[in-house]
């Protein structure tokens, strides 16, 4: 075969190949046009854990007025002027104990704390501060003060609920008298004006208190932060819109609190007529973490207690109750 029809074979042999090349790959293209996008695995969800409980409120819904009689108010402000005058006339021990929880509720992680306990008036604001002290290994204190405080307010703080100062800056609601215990008490709901911030200001809180109906001392406290379950809706439904990286959110947890104050300790305190008062002996806080819309879980709980309270003073001076009612007045 000439030379010429050899080359010419061979060009049409290779035009040949590229079409059918170029058909192929046309439709492989179109196939693969034509072919659904498969949608991608829906990303993992985190389980919540196993101690997860329904979310309870300290105070329940109440269609009440939020009222109290003016004369029980009279005497709760009475009474808080006693315990502003004599706030820096004792001393106690007081021992911390901070435990972190697991997913199971179990605990985790724990750490003790006891410290020689103080209370000082801040001049220029009137407010308390905590003064601690350590012990040493032979039971004495040791010099300069530890700080060891956290984001809830002092137990003693509790005992000003219905001061003249805060009654502008609280709602109350009478909810009635009954028996706890051995103690005849007025139940009374209290809620703080204040938005909750860091925590450590009783304006910020809302709950009950049980109020001895002879002395109006404090018997017990019961607290959580102002408005905490529509908090906790609105922080859970930011944190479930937050990036989600393998099944673990990555925006702020929403967290809610929870605390219990009991006033266990009574002391008589020499004036005219004896004064009965109670006393912090335990307070504790709960840390709880949201896991769901009405789902909580514990995250940690800081408890403290106050024993072997000594007074520097048994006594109020004439002139003490004097200003005292002159106050009142």
């Amino acid at each position: 075969m000439p030379r010429k029809w050899i080359a010419a074979l061979t060009i049409v042999t290779a035009l040949l190949l590229l079409w059918g090349g170029m058909s192929t790959a046309q439709f492989e293209d179109n196939q693969r046009e034509q072919l659904p996008i498969p949608t991608p695995p829906p990303l993992p969800t985190q389980k919540p854990p196993e101690s997860a409980t329904e979310y309870e409120d300290v105070v329940p819904d109440s269609e009440e007025p939020w009222e109290m009689p003016e004369d029980l108010l009279a005497n709760l402000a009475h009474k808080a002027r006693i315990y502003q005058a004599v706030l820096q006339s004792f001393t106690c021990d007081e021992d911390v104990r901070r435990a972190e929880y697991g997913n199971a509720g179990e605990i985790s992680k724990e750490k003790e704390n006891r410290y020689g306990y103080l209370l000082v008036k801040d001049p220029l604001s009137e407010r308390i501060r905590e003064s601690r002290r350590e012990f040493t290994k032979k039971g004495e204190l040791k010099s300069g003060e530890v700080v060891d405080a956290e984001p809830f307010p002092p137990a003693y703080e509790w005992v000003f609920l219905f001061s003249d100062y805060h009654q502008s800056l609280f709602s109350y609601r009478y909810i009635g008298q009954h028996f706890d215990g051995f103690d005849v008490v007025h139940e009374i709901q209290f809620k703080g004006a204040l938005r909750f911030d860091n925590g450590r200001d009783i304006r910020q809180w809302e709950g009950r208190v049980l109020v001895d109906a002879f002395t109006f001392t404090p018997i017990e406290v019961y607290a959580e932060p102002a408005g905490q379950r529509e908090r906790i809706r609105q922080m859970f439904a930011e944190f479930n819109k937050s990036f989600n990286a393998l099944g673990m959110r990555t925006g702020k947890k929403p967290m809610g609190y929870q605390a219990h104050v009991r006033f266990g300790f009574r002391k008589d305190l020499q004036a005219v007529e004896p004064i009965r008062l109670t006393f912090p002996t335990e307070l504790r806080y709960d840390t709880q973490r949201a896991v769901g819309p009405e789902m909580v879980a514990p995250v940690r709980a800081s408890t403290r207690t106050y024993t072997k309270y000594k007074f520097f003073t048994t006594e109020i001076s004439p002139e003490m109750l004097g200003e005292l009612a002159r106050a009142q007045d």
